[in-house]
């Protein structure tokens, strides 16, 4: 068994039964190619199916034809693309074209994943998850196997922030002909997903006033991964909002923030260049940025603020940096922009909550 799927098997129960055995000599013959051996292993231990409602794995064929399954051939556009990726404007023709996308799967949130078919090793492709709705592609330097292991961890190492992911040990497998025949009977195979949102709401109604909300907060989709900066979390210190943040490159000077936060209603504190203390902790560097009362316009103090941003939806708070040695490291790595970023941004980075 490939070694990814076997650490996927760790976290997320495989089905029991009901699981077919595939030709792949024909299937591959059919489509002439060879397939990934991850997605050979993980059709053999758990077949075509979803995770928590979120992402939906494609099958290679579809023998019996039933309406549930989702197949590769349905997931992979027919159509040349142009996508802005980290690493600028990328062309992907159509398949059978090298270096053409090859669908394995799809979210209901706007996202497909695919498969970038470049050289002749089907295991050195790599995993691109592309917007459907606009020109955005995220390209991932491993396996599909090994992006749903990563998926399904530690929030703050995953490979994009796809809401809806419980992650393990609460994260579940369901077969696409388990979830077609109970949805026919009536029954919703998803009920879990909901219970367990319901028992985190029930669990911050419990806990009485919150001053302090931890992470985890991450880049948006739009900015690349070099330089990482978290949102490790933000509270009320006496009349003081801190926020902390961790930032994985040496900047060249002083660094200054800017501190946004939207409620449901919209934007109530908007504040720029706050100065950010930063101190090397355990090797990291750790920034603290504290907004005095007198930053907060938004007729609430920081302490019911953040009170009402840990129970109530649709509350955002975004942290921005700039600094040179953010473009230079982006340089190291080949990146250009983000997908949805200037030429003038390439010297800022964000983290934001939720991730």
């Amino acid at each position: 068994m490939h070694p990814s799927v076997r650490r996927l098997t760790q976290i997320l129960t495989p089905p029991t039964t009901g699981v077919d055995s595939l030709a792949w000599g024909s299937i591959e013959a059919a489509w002439g190619t060879a397939f990934p051996s991850d997605y050979r292993d993980f059709m053999g231990v758990y077949g075509p199916g979803g995770i928590d409602d979120v992402m939906s794995i494609a099958a290679p064929e579809n023998r019996t034809e039933e309406p549930a399954v989702l197949t590769v051939r349905r997931t992979t556009p027919s159509v040349a693309r142009t996508c802005r990726t980290f690493f600028g404007e990328r062309h992907f023709p159509a398949w059978p074209a090298p270096g053409a996308l090859l669908g394995w799967g799809v979210t209901p949130v706007g996202f497909d994943l695919f498969w970038r078919t470049t050289g002749s090793d089907p295991d050195e492709w790599p995993v691109v998850v592309a917007a459907n709705r606009d020109d955005r592609a995220y390209e991932f330097p491993c396996g599909m196997a090994e992006f749903l292991v990563r998926m399904l961890g530690d929030p703050l190492e995953r490979p994009m922030g796809l809401r809806g992911i419980l992650g393990r040990p609460h994260s579940r497998f369901v077969r696409a002909q388990e979830e077609h025949a109970l949805l026919s009977s009536g029954q919703y195979p998803w009920d879990y997903v909901d219970e367990f949102w319901e028992e985190r709401e029930r669990e911050r109604d419990e806990r009485g006033p919150v001053t302090w909300i931890a992470g985890p907060g991450r880049p948006p989709g739009d900015f690349p991964p070099v330089p990482r900066v978290t949102l490790e979390g933000f509270g009320a210190d006496g009349d003081v909002l801190r926020v902390a943040a961790t930032l994985d490159v040496e900047p060249s000077g002083h660094v200054l923030a800017r501190v946004s936060i939207q409620s449901p209603d919209g934007e109530v504190v908007e504040q720029r260049a706050v100065e950010a203390a930063v101190e090397r902790v355990n090797g990291l560097l750790v920034l603290d940025i504290r907004l005095p009362e007198a930053m907060n316009r938004s007729g609430t103090t920081w302490r019911e603020m953040v009170d009402a941003m840990s129970r109530e939806e649709d509350w955002n708070l975004d942290v921005w940096l700039q600094d040179p040695a953010f473009g230079a490291a982006r340089a190291r790595h080949g990146i250009v922009v983000g997908p949805g970023m200037r030429e003038s941004a390439v010297d800022k980075a964000v983290a934001m909550w939720p991730e």
